[in-house]
Formats: structure tokens, sequence, C-alpha cells
């Protein structure tokens, strides 16, 4: 296999939407903001009529009254009067620092799409741009004020670093809006790091299309070692954190949205500048920022998102990590087919160069509507083919992956070949969508009736179907050619014929019909409902089980068991008591 070619940091014109219009390059402007941001600050309803005159040049001028009409029972951790005390008065004087900040003749570029492409195939380029905290501040307060305007140049769409719409207009958001204004609280309690390490820097990893700058036909790397953990993603001590994006980094943070992405920008805002430098991520693009600091904590997501007070940072020690800016394929399109895969994979595979630890989860499964153990396969395998070390795989709802422990013990001594040509033939006859099936083949895996067998161009499935053979005995079942049940119930046209149907028929009534092998250690329903004997996975306990106390347990066998739905199943086990 071709070694990794050497990142490429190109910048030049070319690779620009355009750039921001600080208003300190503009004396006329400039003379605005001075005479706006030096005026009375005695009452929040001040900063309500700075907002609002800012807004008096903007096509569709708007009133700000989000401090004077502030209800402090929105959030009983903010104190808006401490705020005013403290934070306004600092995030004003980072505002009217702008010209020392920001040098006339300084360029804050906007990246286009593919602009991080190299100029050939075969490689990942890199387009960085790198602030101090308090130049990240003060474009955060002028964002904020709404006095740094979209360019004239980009097109609305194209620029949603608008902090201002989290107070002024129809997407106003009390609890994210007071998320945003800790920052300069807290910024203003602690003081702005100026160290040489407090630097924030904004990263841009693509690569052309055509050949790959690695390859996962063949791959010989290891898997790389997986824990599952509980808990936030950002308080990880991982070096890099996934961030489950929108192709446009950001996302609807600036509408008042409280989901996974949107609640990390808010409580690390530093974030927020990404979507000032950067435009939409394509396909073959991710984007990292390195350096940003977590300075509130929040509880809930959508409608119950609050803010929860400032962030104690003794939970996750410096340096900030990398965060990596991933946006997924929709699920429920053609989400199993060979070109979804990589397409995520090769996202993924960018997006995690350079990282020792992996903090992630379950990318693109909440809104985007993916499965969740074929997400957690497609990380594990870019990160593994990126060099990762260990990758911690924070699981929120073990209803919906409580096979990916597992599939971890059961497919881990494979390498990266060997793990995508298995994954190719679990999906192939599933394509374009067919995940129920694919939940089945999962659990099966899990259960250790399916198994990865052969080499090369043998290698197939090996399923378990005489229970009556000797341990390991298996029969190998190429996956490419093995007939597949839609929901009509009749065979994948594209995966079987005529002339091998009844043989096919034939097969799987046996293997329905057919009990799996006894577990090697069997444990009593009473042990298990008790706690969790050594070396039982404390997610599958009722594979302890025997055959006949499983059947007893839960009215019905292991196979019908493995063909009920997550929820179902959780359900059933959490009544036996074995959850």
């Amino acid at each position: 296999m071709a070694e990794l070619a050497a990142l490429a940091e190109r910048s030049d014109s070319a690779d620009l939407i355009g750039e921001l219009v600080l208003p300190s390059d503009s004396p006329d402007a400039w003379a605005v903001v001075q005479e706006t941001l030096c005026g009375p600050m005695e009452c929040p309803a001040d900063l309500d009529t700075m907002l609002t005159k800012f807004s008096e040049t903007d096509p569709e001028p708007k009133v700000c009254s989000f401090f004077s009409d502030f209800d402090p029972t929105t959030s009983a951790a903010f104190d808006l009067a401490a705020f005013m005390q403290t934070g306004a008065p600092l995030m004003l004087e980072v505002a009217l620092q702008m010209p020392e900040l920001f040098p006339s003749g300084t360029t804050v570029p906007i990246f286009k799409m593919r602009s991080s492409w190299p100029g050939e195939a075969g490689s990942l380029g890199k387009q960085s741009y790198a602030l101090t905290r308090r130049q990240c501040a003060c474009l955060l307060a002028h964002s904020f004020f709404g006095s740094l305007k979209r360019p004239p140049d980009v097109e609305p769409n194209d620029f949603r670093f608008t902090v201002r719409d989290l107070f002024v207009g129809t997407a106003v958001s009390p609890n994210s809006a007071v998320t945003f204004l800790n920052y300069f609280g807290s910024l203003a309690r602690h003081g702005i790091p100026e160290g040489p390490d407090d630097i924030v820097t904004f990263e841009r990893l693509g690569f052309k299309k055509g050949p790959l700058p690695w390859q996962w036909e063949g791959n010989e790397k290891p898997l790389c070692k997986v824990e599952i953990v509980d808990g936030n993603i950002d308080d990880c001590a991982a070096d890099v954190h996934a961030e489950f994006a929108n192709a446009f980094v950001g996302g609807g943070v600036m509408t008042g949205d409280a989901a996974m992405e949107e609640t990390l920008f808010l409580v690390k805002p530093e974030l927020m500048v990404a979507m000032a430098l950067q435009n939409r991520m394509v396909d073959e693009e991710a984007v990292c920022v390195s350096g940003a600091q977590k300075y509130s904590s929040t509880s809930g997501f959508g409608q119950s998102f609050e803010f929860a007070g400032e962030y104690d940072r003794s939970r996750r020690p410096d340096p900030p990590p990398r965060v990596a800016a991933i946006d997924a394929v929709r699920g429920g399109g053609p989400a199993m087919t060979e070109r979804a895969l990589l397409r995520d994979m090769n996202k993924a595979r960018a997006a995690f160069e350079g990282a020792v630890e992996l903090a992630t989860g379950h990318w693109g499964c909440g809104a985007y509507g993916n499965h969740n153990d074929l997400m957690f396969i497609k990380q594990w395998l870019a990160a593994s083919e990126a060099g990762v070390r260990k990758m911690y795989y924070h699981d929120f709802n073990r209803n919906q992956s409580h096979h990916i422990f597992p599939l971890i013990r059961k497919l881990g001594h494979l390498t990266v070949g060997e793990l995508w040509a298995f994954l190719l033939e679990l999906s192939r006859p599933l394509v374009p969508c067919n995940m129920k099936d694919f939940s089945v083949r999962v659990a099966d895996i899990s259960t250790g009736k399916l198994k990865p067998g052969g080499s090369g161009e043998t290698r197939g499935l090996r399923r378990h179907s005489n229970p009556g053979a000797a341990a390991g005995a298996a029969e190998t079942l190429p996956l490419a050619l093995e007939e597949t049940k839609g929901k009509s119930g009749t065979a994948d046209p594209a995966h079987s014929s005529e002339a091998d149907g009844d043989a096919g028929a034939a097969q799987r009534q046996q293997e329905e019909e057919s009990e799996p092998e006894e577990p090697a250690v069997v444990f009593s329903l009473a042990e298990l409902v008790a706690g969790c004997p050594d070396g039982v996975d404390p997610m599958m306990k009722e594979g302890s089980l025997s055959n006949a106390d499983f059947a007893a347990a839960f009215g019905m066998s292991r196979c019908e068991f493995s063909k009920l739905p997550a929820w179902r199943q959780g359900a059933a086990k959490k009544k036996v008591g074995v959850f």
C-alpha cells in the first residue's frame, strides 16, 4: 500500500468565495461602530438599543427587545445583572479592539467548497487559518451586535455567522442566547488566555475524486481498540472529538436548534467562527477546529435544552481537543450501497487524520435516520485506517445499539480490509436500504450464528446450521449469492435464480427451525437477574441462558427473538429482568 501523501497546505484567492468585511477597514463604518458601542451602558435595555441601531442598515431592519423583556425565570443559572457588570463591558472592549487585532490589510478568508482539494488525486489537501482567542472573541462580539455584515459577493445562504439572530427576529431562543452570553461572562471572570498555545485553528481537509490517499480493499492494518463509554463526547480525554455536523458547519445553531451540533457550538462559541470561515462541505471534505474551549454546561436537547451554568474545566484537562466536523449520508435512501458506505468512510477517514485517540458516538443516527450498528462499523474502519490507537464510543441509548459490544468481540481480530470485505457481503444483498434484514444479520453476528469465513476470493459468511455438529463446525455461505427476503417474503431476484429457489428455501427453513448451540458457559436466570457474572456481556446477558431457559423466560426461541426489532428486544429483556 502506498504511503499517505503529506498534507498539502494551499491558499490563494481562487480558493475563496470572499473574505469577511471588517468594519474597522472602513473609516465611515468604524465611526458608526465607535459611536454606537461607546454609548450609554447603564441597563440591559442599552444592549437592545445597540443591536437595533446596527440593524437599521439591513435590508429588513429589526428591533431588539430581548434584554428589556428578559424573564429571569427562563434560566435560573444565568444572572443577567452580573453579566451586565462583567460580560457586557468585556464584549464592548474586545469589539472596539478590532483595529489592533486585525490591522489594515488583514484578510479573513471564507473558503469555498472543494478548496481543500489538492492539485492531484491520491493525496489529502488542507486549508488552514488560525486566530487568537481574543480575535475570536472580537469577531463573535461583532456578530452579536450585528456590525459584521454579510460580504456583498457572498450569497445569503452561504453566510450564517449571525449570532444576533439568537436575540432579534423570529428565531430568538432564550436558553441558546444566555448560553452564548455566558461565554463572555466566563472570559470576564477568568480573563482571555493570551499564551502561545491559546490559538484556535480552523482547517478544511479534503481529497480529490479519483484514486484515494488510502485503500480499503486488502488493507492489512489492524482494527483499533474500542471502549464503550457513557457521558458527553466533549468531556472525553481523547485528542480528537467527532462532531456530527450539517454540511454547513454549525447547522441551525443561529436559529435556535439544539441538537448535538448546535449544543456543542453554544458551549464552545469559538467553534462558531468556523461558520464565518468555511462554506458548505462537499462529500470529500471535513472541517476541523483545534483549540476551542468549553465554557458552559447545558442539559437536555431540543425543546428541553437549558443553560446549566459555567463548565467545570476540571472535568476535561487541557489542551482542548480537535473537533472533527463530519456530515453523514441520509438514512432511508440508498444508504447501504457501496458508494454510500465509501462516502461516509472516506469523509470520516479524512477528519480522523492524525488522531491518537478518538471520541465519537452515534453519528448520523438522529435526524439523519441511519442505522446505529452500520455507522459504528464505518467509523471503526475509518479510525483504524487513520491509525487511531483507541476509539471511545459514547453510547447514549443502548436500546438502539446493544449489538455493538458483541460486534467488537466477534470482529475485533479482523484487519481493516477483512472487515470492509465482510461489510460488503453483509450489505450487498440488502441494497439500497434494507435495514430490517441488516439488523437481523447483525444480531446473528452478535450471537455467533454468522461469522466471517474464508479469505480472499472465498470469503463468505459462516452460518451455524446444525446444532448437533462439533463445536466450530460451520457452513460457508457466500453472502453475495445468498437469497434474502424482503417484506413480501419473496427472494431478491438480484441475488438468486429460479433454479436454486427450492434449495434456498429449504436451507432457510432448516436455519429457522434449528436451535443454535448452547453457550459455552451457562448461567441460570436467577444469577443473571441478580447481577452480571464474570465474562458476561452486560448488554447481552440473555446470551448466557441455556436454550431451554431462554425459551421459558422469553416465550420464544433465540431465532425468533433475534428477528424482533431492537425496541421489542429491549422491552422483553426489561420484562425478564436481564436488561
